[in-house]
């Protein structure tokens, strides 16, 4: 089952018709609905919050939302991410401007204040982020966004 799939099962196990979960998220009903029709529209538009809200709204874990799980134990902070950014650029030896090519993202937000940045970032970015650092992109999404 792809992810838009997996999400309308979800919901319709909630009880929940889509245009109640569309105005629970604050999202318009065409947007909801892309979530439902579209496999990558979760991490591509959804920020970290929205989709923890949206996994507490279906009453699941966002592990659970996502499809996925991250090996038991393999949690890492988000707050650690900017030292990881570091040591891989430094061992790289490459520049940050060149990391952030790399990742797809400008970082200099991040690396001051990661924890709100992740947040406010869609999904994919930390995907894109865990990639580039050798992690599976679930291991950097905290417990408290896991239930």
């Amino acid at each position: 089952m792809g992810a838009a799939a997996h999400i309308k099962t979800l919901r319709e196990r909630s009880g929940k018709s889509d245009l109640e979960m569309a105005q629970l998220l604050g999202l318009n009903i065409s947007w909801y609905s892309d979530l439902e029709s579209h496999d990558d529209e979760l991490v591509s538009t959804l920020s970290l919050s929205q989709a923890t809200r949206f996994a507490s709204l279906l009453g699941v874990k966002l592990y659970d939302l996502l499809g996925e799980s991250p090996a038991p134990g393999s949690t890492i902070p988000i707050s650690q991410l900017p030292e990881r950014v570091r040591a891989a650029t430094a061992q790289a030896e490459v520049s940050l401007e060149e990391f952030e090519n790399r990742v797809g993202w400008k970082l200099g937000q991040f690396l001051d204040t990661p924890v709100q940045t992740a947040a406010e970032r869609p999904v994919m970015f930390l995907q894109d982020l865990a990639a580039q650092l050798g992690l599976h992109w679930l291991s950097i999404i905290p417990n408290d966004h896991a239930a």
